[in-house]
């Protein structure tokens, strides 16, 4: 009986230290999860775009800055629209062969998207227009930015706009140099019997019959021809425009001066626009009017580079004493008070630039 129980005292004990080594500690509790925080409020998305396509017109050649403002536009609202819109340039209005009124009436119409033409041409469907281009109405760049950039230049962008159009920018073909083929123009005497193709409107006609000239008007892509054949002696445009169409090759004699002047109204089909979503426009409009002030950049840095190529190139490049510019604006001051061509520009915007 004493071995049974010493037997099963030691069975109970081998038992006891056997359980007591199998224990293992308890596990550390699991870290508890942080709390859920609110969602972090995520950044709107990004519009998307519809794809479109717009067809851009311009006058002057593919090698302007008339078209690079088309090719700057295009790139930009490409890129803020992750390439949804493509603009489409064609210069030297390709769409309309040649003519510049119709590059015009199809933005109007909407089968074009984006116009830039000079405020000469736009003034064929309000002659209102016409007014930038009044003899002596600048006389320097300085000037042109402050009457453009303030009232006056609000008062014809509501002219352009009542046309159907949204204006998004005003750019700058400039003053406007003569060139021809026959003699300096140093005076108003020089002036007389010349042959000068005008940019159709009243207002440089009448200018230039007031100076002597035998004018006449024609599509700016035949002219080159009508000098090469002795058509025209000469023609009158700011200089890169007329270094865009080679006028060099045909006229060796150029007065650089400040008697016309002629901005470039860049606009949008105003149907179109007014589909546009809300960003759109506000994109449309930032590049439009960032474009069109690169084009003015351009515009004037040009002028110089085209006078040291054309006198590279034999263009003998003359500037008005300041005694023949007052024999210039002397002949043509009756216009500022002429009743058919107040009544044309109306009294209201003619002072709004002369004030």
């Amino acid at each position: 009986m004493k071995k049974f129980l010493a037997l099963s005292l030691s069975l109970v004990m081998a038992l006891s230290l056997a359980a007591c080594g199998a224990k293992e500690e308890a596990p550390a509790p699991a870290p508890s999860a942080p709390a859920a925080s609110a969602p972090a409020a995520s950044a709107p998305a990004a519009p998307t775009f519809e794809k479109q396509t717009w067809k851009f017109a311009c006058s002057a050649t593919e090698n302007t800055c008339w078209a690079d403002m088309g090719r700057d536009f295009g790139q930009m609202v490409s890129d803020a629209t992750g390439g949804a819109v493509t603009v489409e340039v064609y210069a030297a209005d390709q769409l309309t062969a040649g003519n510049q009124t119709e590059g015009i009436q199809g933005a109007i119409d909407g089968t074009i998207e984006l116009s830039a033409h000079s405020n000469i041409i736009y003034a064929n469907f309000d002659q209102r227009l016409n007014v930038v281009s009044m003899p002596f109405l600048f006389d320097s760049y300085d000037d042109v930015d402050e009457k453009l950039t303030g009232a006056p230049g609000e008062a014809v962008g509501k002219v352009v706009e009542d046309l159907g159009l949204h204006l998004l920018g005003v750019g700058e073909n400039g003053f406007r140099a003569i060139t021809n083929s026959k003699k300096p123009i140093e005076s108003l005497a020089d002036m007389q019997g010349l042959k000068i193709r005008v940019a159709g409107c009243k207002v440089l006609n009448t200018a230039y019959g007031l100076w002597g000239a035998n004018w006449s008007n024609a599509n700016w892509s035949e002219v080159y021809t009508g000098l090469q054949t002795g058509t025209y002696d000469g023609q009158e445009n700011p200089l890169p425009t007329a270094d865009g169409a080679s006028i060099q090759e045909v006229n060796k004699y150029c007065a650089n001066w400040t008697g016309i002047y002629d901005c470039i109204f860049f606009t949008m089909n105003k149907e179109l626009y007014d589909s546009l979503s809300p960003e759109l426009q506000q994109i449309v409009d930032e590049c439009g009017a960032k474009a069109a002030e690169n084009q003015r950049n351009l515009q004037r840095a040009g002028v110089s580079e085209v006078m040291d190529k054309w006198t590279a190139a034999g263009v003998t490049i003359t500037e008005l004493s300041d005694a023949a510019v007052a024999e210039f604006k002397a002949a043509t001051e009756p216009m500022y008070t002429d009743p058919e061509i107040v009544e044309l520009l109306t009294a209201d915007l003619i002072a709004a630039f002369t004030a």
